[in-house]
């Protein structure tokens, strides 16, 4: 047979039991009084703030001036052709156009583009041509760039045109010349 000991071993460090009546407490854990949500709120506000006004804007887009601001320009209404000629290219089957120019505005002339249509016998248009003016060095000898040497106001000067290429058929009479560009810097 076997012996059984109807008491149990003891622990030590095991606490007693409590009663079926007996409630716990409940503990509440503590809490800081300083309102941390608020602060870090504020916080990134200000880094926000900071940021806005310390990083680099984008370039300010000024005003475009008035009509009374803007600079008169140049026009082909202000200049005026005269002593016409055509003179033959020393090679080739191109010309030569040679006039004074004559500068009526208020602004000085530093380029002048032309379109030039050349007429068949019968008058109709054989080609065209778009060339710049220069102007005629002295005594009629070399050119000048109307940018290094431009058209004051109510100024005359020799000015050329060169035409690489005379059209077959034309009727050997000056061409019909069309202002097409007229650039200039006021004085």
């Amino acid at each position: 047979m076997m012996a059984t000991n109807p008491k149990l071993p003891d622990y030590p460090h095991i606490p007693p039991r409590r009663p079926a009546d007996d409630h716990a407490k409940v503990r509440m854990i503590r809490q800081s009084k300083f309102p941390w949500p608020i602060v870090a709120l504020i916080a990134g506000a200000a880094l926000l703030i900071t940021i806005i006004v310390i990083l680099p804007r984008a370039p300010q887009i000024g005003r475009s001036p008035s009509a009374g601001e803007v600079p008169q320009q140049p026009t082909a209404e202000q200049i005026q052709l005269t002593n016409e000629q055509i003179t033959p290219a020393p090679a080739g089957d191109g010309l030569y156009f040679t006039a004074v120019l004559h500068n009526t505005g208020n602004t000085e002339i530093t380029g002048v583009q032309v379109k030039a249509q050349f007429l068949g016998r019968n008058g109709e248009i054989l080609s065209g041509e778009t060339a710049a003016m220069e102007g005629v060095g002295q005594g009629g000898v070399g050119s000048q760039d109307l940018t290094q040497a431009p058209i004051k106001p109510n100024e005359e000067r020799p000015v050329r045109i060169h035409f690489a290429r005379t059209p077959k058929g034309w009727n050997h009479h000056l061409p019909e010349l069309t202002i097409t560009a007229v650039t200039g810097t006021t004085p």
